[in-house]
Parts: C-alpha cells; structure tokens; sequence
C-alpha cells in the first residue's frame, strides 16, 4: 500500500472527494471547495495500491497553536480492518512531529470504532463537550502529544468568535431533513465536529424576537431548540440602540427583516464580537462599507470555514482601532490624575490588594531606573503601565488596559515597542512581572518569544549568530532542562522564539524581495527613523505581523522562510532606494482572488482596496498573491545596490535588478544581514 501527501492534480483526488461525500453522515459536511483548499495545501494524505483509492486522511496545520488538526479519516469498506487508519496516522505523526506539539480532533462519544482507533494509536480524550448537530450527541477532544519540549508550549483555548445571522440558523433548521441543497448555501459546514475546536458561534438575543414572529408554532420550538447548539451573545441593550440608530444610514428601510438587521449588527458590534455570518447578499453587498466603519468582517459560511486559520489572531492587531492614542509619562501628570490611575487600574474584581498596587506605582515613580507611562484616547486614560531598565533587562512590573475593544492590539503594540527598544540596546531580556492577563494576552506574549518560568514571563533575547551546532548550548543557558533535535524546522521556530537570534546553515528557503518604495514607507519607515508609539502617527503603526501584495509570477515563493527586503526604484523622497531595507520572516504565502485576499487580510491596515484593485490592472478575476511576514528588523545600515552586487559576484552569482523575488543561499543571507545590522561581518 503506497502512502503519500497530495494536492488536486493527483489522479485520485477525485476519490478523495467521492469518498468523503458518501460518508459525510459521519464525517460532517464540508463545503465546495474544502477540499480543493486542503489539496492546495497538501493536507491531504491517501492511501492507495496504484488502481483503488483504500483511505485518506484530511487535516489543517494550526501554526499559531503549534498543533495538527484532524478535520476527516476515512477508509472504504473494503479495506477497514488491515491497518490503513495506522498508516495515514503514522505518516501524518513522522512528517510533523519535530516540528509541532500535537494532534488534536473531536469524535464523537457513540462512534465506537472510531474511538477505540483514536485511543489504539495513542490519543487521549481530554475533554467532552456537546457537538452543533440537531439531535443531542457528545464529542470527545482527544490529543496526541509529540511530546515537544516546554519552549514551544502555547495555549490551546483561543477561538474565533462568529455571531451567526438569523437566515443562517433557520438554513440550518430547514437542512437538517433536506434531500437537496445549494451547495451555495448550505450551512451545514457550521456543524462540523472539527469547527468546534476553532470556533465560538453566537445567537444574539434578537434572534428570540425573530422566531416569536413565526406564527407556525412547531417551526418556531425546531429553530428555539436549535439554538441550545450555540451561545448567547450578551448585548449592552443601550448601546446596542445607539449603534442601530447610526445603521439606519447603510441599512436603511423599516421593515421588520431590516429593524432585525440593524440589530443583528448592532449585536455584534457592541459585544466586540470580530465576525458576522451571513447569507443576506443585501448584508453581503454592503460589507465593505460596514467593515470600513466598524471593527467587524462579514463572511458566508463557506469563506468562515475555509479560512478560519486566517481567522484565528485576526483581532490581535488592527492598526485603526489605535487612530486618537496619545502618551504621557507619568511625570506630567498631576497627583490628582496619579490617583485616578490607582483607583481606575486596580484590580479589585481579581483579589488584587489596593494598598500593595499603590505601593508598586510609587515604588516606580521614585527609583531612578522606573518609569511610568500612561495612554490617552481622546483625553481618557485607557492604559497604565511601566517598567523599570536594569543592567541586563527591561522588567515590565505592570501593564494595565482599560479599553476592552482595543485592549489586544493596545497589548500588542506597547509589546512591539518595548521588543524594539531592546533590540536597539544591550539587555539580554525582558522580564513581564503583570499578573493580571488574559489568554489572549498570554497567547500574544507567546507569539514575541516569551516563556512562562515560574509564574513569570521571560523573553530572553540573543542578538547574535550562531552556527546550528551551537544552538543547544544557546538553548542551555536560558533553558537547562530542554534538549532540542538537530531538525531544520524546529530550529528555525527556536530562531523565531529566541529572536532576534539568527542561526546559520539551516535549509529552509530565503528571498530577496522587491518592495516599491511607497510600501517600504508605509512599512519601515518610522522604525528607520527612530519613531515609536510615543509620538508617531497611530495610523501608521510598525506591525508585528503584515501583508504584502504582488502579482503570481515569475517564482512561487515557498514558506516558511526569511527575506530580505529590497527597495527597488529610484525615488527622491525616499532616501533608501535601490537598498535593502530589513529582514523578516515569510510565514504564508497565499494566492487568488483579489477581492478574497483583501477581505480575509484588510484587517492589517496597509493596503486600501483601490491599491489592490491597481495592482491587479483592474481585473478582479486575475490571480494574486499576498505574503504574510513577520518579525520584521528594519536595518540600521541599509545596504547599497553597488553593494548587494558585489557580494553576489563574490560568491559566484550574476548581477541581478531584482525586478522579481530571487532566492538566495544562507552565505549571502547572512553577509548581507550583518552589513545591514551591524555595517561589517562579525
């Protein structure tokens, strides 16, 4: 039996798909396109003798949470029994177990074999929780541990949270005994048992009204009944009425259907709740224009479903939501407004004793080597943090953040800041002392590189290179009890966490890519000129993580990788043209639609649909590619194209324009990155 991982122009995807759809009783539904989706990532695995397709294994890479997800197995009749479950499972286990902590998916409690499978191989049931279908059944979360050291350890509780429209929830109650439906709208895909690890689906308490408008009796107990499948949104009834108030401008109309609406809206809005699913092509047609007024994103099941991953940290950082905030130090503030910030950030509802935080602030304010900062949005104090700069670390003592709407990417970007300012000096790590965070924060921290050792979080930062050979005794110092194998991925996901540390002779991909110097501003420049949060336009924010669009051709870049990013053109106004600028890493690369790539990645605030709509050449049926990055370290020298010419010669390459991505080895990569931060080679 032969056993390999295959993309959609293997001979028996069709199969594949064949396979899954008579059994999705069991397997759950999975929309049109799902499994192109998951072929264009070859998270597909099949098994097979030449002729018959005997079993495949469908699963999604969960990069943010260090894990694998098992969305189907199955194996044909025929061929249950003789071990192909173990093959698809073992070849799933040796392809990521270096470079993952686990496999996670959800089973259903009364599918015997299927359990008894699972439990065979090794999984464990951690958890039980009800399933989303109609009838009342039980899944079991199981896992299987690679047993990856604690370095790598992040949480696995964070979920998208949805608010489903109201047309949603009554597709749902008319699929369920349906013997046909749109595969355009079919919902179904909601209910699928694997979804449950990812995503929170909410009602909001309009839904109520709606259904006690249904005058067929035994319709409105089915749809009242479904309900109990989601989660009840709470909704501040008071501003819930001012936000519809203001709709009343996109959704206009005074129907029933659009009062219902405008709430539904307002709903989501006034609970911070991200995402809105929706199959009103009324709704659907005026996204744009919502979205552009409001933190919120609407989609259709199917865009939801197939691009939940996307979905996953999309509320972390968005730059608008931070238009308007201003920074203080502590210095400037009168005894009265010091005051106000013990009473305001003191965490009374959490146990925290008054007079120890009074104790922390002034303990801050009088040491030499503290400093205290305060944010303002329109003039109210929303953020209260500070931090104390000792020989060989910057000690973050309290972080406190008022405003819940943007306490994420309020949390993300004063992190970022104070990563920059380490980077810029000699310290060896931060130190983050707050108590009092959320999971979001915690997963936030995780992603910067921090550790949790004991009960406090360390980001320990080498701003060195290393040869691979060296990296377990780098690890040692900082980590005595994690030993880490000799695997490229894995080092260079020990790379990302002990940023900025580069390790040289790994084997993974590295571009020089071209950037017109417009977007190189947008992107590098206030870190090239020194700025920070205290004082720069907020609406131009350095981002941790962003997104650059460029046509599909002529190379396909892989990932993950790093890159070195190239300023091409000759422009007056921007002094580093024909220079690369900075450093990042590549961690996905994603190709189609313009308007599909825009809506799943706007949330990152650079690009305007008009600059999308360019680059295609007005043609939104044309392909393009958007590439993810992050880490970025924007060079201090940057280096000249003279220069970049002279190392490529030097190590037997020809001169290039770099009017297109080239792909590099490690030995110019790491001359050309120690010219840019450091002017020569050490």
């Amino acid at each position: 039996m032969t056993i390999e991982f295959i993309d959609s122009r293997n001979g028996f995807f069709e199969d594949v798909k064949a396979l899954g759809r008579k059994n999705s009783a069991t397997l759950g539904f999975m929309p049109e396109g799902g499994f192109e989706d998951h072929a264009r990532n070859k998270c597909i695995i099949i098994a097979h003798d030449g002729k018959t397709l005997a079993g495949y294994l469908m699963f999604r890479v969960v990069s943010r949470f260090s894990r694998i997800s098992i969305v189907h197995l199955c194996v044909s009749e025929e061929y249950r029994g003789k071990g192909i479950s173990t093959d698809l499972l073992n070849a799933l286990k040796s392809k990521y177990e270096k470079v993952y902590r686990g496999i996670s998916l959800s089973c259903r409690t009364d599918f015997d074999y299927a359990s008894s499978v699972w439990r065979d191989f090794g999984f464990v049931p951690r958890e039980k929780v009800r399933s989303r279908s109609y009838e009342v059944n039980y899944l079991n979360r199981w896992w299987y541990d690679f047993n990856q050291p604690d370095l790598f350890s992040v949480a696995l509780t964070s979920k998208v949270k949805a608010l489903l429209d109201m047309n949603i929830i009554v597709k749902l109650r008319e699929s369920e005994n349906a013997d046909y439906v749109s595969p355009q709208e079919d919902p179904r895909g909601l209910l699928a048992d694997w979804l449950i690890d990812e995503a929170e689906l909410c009602f909001a308490p309009e839904a109520f009204n709606e259904i006690d408008r249904d005058e067929n009796l035994q319709r409105a107990a089915k749809t009242r009944a479904l309900l109990s499948s989601f989660t009840q949104l709470k909704v501040d009834v008071e501003k819930q009425k001012k936000v519809v108030k203001d709709l009343e401008q996109i959704i206009s109309g005074k129907s029933d259907n659009d009062l219902s609406d405008r709430k539904q809206i307002a709903s989501c809005i006034v609970s911070q709740t991200p995402y809105f699913i929706t199959y009103d092509e009324g709704l659907i047609n005026k996204r744009d224009i919502i979205e552009k007024q409001y933190s919120l994103q609407i989609y259709n099941p199917q865009e939801f479903i197939m691009q939940v991953d996307q979905l996953l940290h999309g509320e972390e950082y968005l730059p608008n939501q931070l238009i308007g905030i201003a920074s203080d130090s502590v210095s400037k503030l009168s005894p009265q407004e010091l005051s106000m910030c013990v009473n305001r950030f003191w965490m009374q509802k959490d146990g925290e004793d008054k007079p120890t935080f009074s104790a922390l602030v002034s303990e801050l304010i009088n040491k030499s080597e503290g400093k205290l900062y305060v944010l303002k949005r329109h003039g109210d104090t929303i953020a209260f943090y500070g931090i104390t700069e000792k020989e060989e670390s910057i000690d973050i003592e309290l972080l406190r953040i008022c405003d819940k709407d943007i306490c994420n990417a309020l949390f993300f970007q004063i992190i970022s800041e104070i990563m920059k300012r380490i980077l810029k000096g000699e310290k060896k790590r931060i130190v983050f002392g707050e108590k009092y965070i959320t999971d979001n924060q915690k997963d936030i921290l995780d992603k910067f590189g921090f550790v949790l050792q004991n009960d406090i979080y360390i980001k320990f930062v080498y701003n060195i290179i290393v040869a691979k050979e060296e990296v377990s005794n780098i690890i040692h110092q900082s980590y005595p009890s994690i030993t880490v194998e000799n695997n490229d991925r894995l080092l260079l996901a020990v790379e990302r966490k002990l940023f900025p540390l580069k390790i040289k002779g790994l084997n993974i991909p590295t571009y020089i890519v071209p950037i017109k110097p417009y977007w190189a501003g947008q992107l590098f420049d206030l870190a090239i000129a020194g700025e920070d949060l205290f004082g720069a336009n907020p609406e131009k924010l350095w981002s941790f993580e962003n997104v650059y669009y460029r046509h599909t051709k002529p190379i396909t870049e892989k990932y993950p990788a790093r890159i070195l990013w190239y300023v091409s053109g000759k422009d007056v106004r921007y002094s580093h043209a024909k220079s690369i600028v900075a450093s990042s890493y590549l961690t996905e690369v994603m190709t189609g639609k313009p308007k599909d790539l825009f809506h799943v990645n706007r949330r990152y605030g650079i690009y305007e649909w008009k600059d999308i709509y360019k680059l295609c050449g007005s043609d939104i049926n044309t392909d393009i590619r958007a590439l993810k990055f992050c880490h970025t370290e924007v060079f201090e020298y940057p280096i000249s194209f003279a220069k970049i010419q002279e190392i490529f010669i030097a190590n037997g390459r020809k001169r290039n324009t770099f009017a297109s991505p080239v792909e590099i080895n490690d030995t110019i990569y790491f001359q050309l990155y120690q010219l840019g931060r450091w002017k020569e080679q050490k």
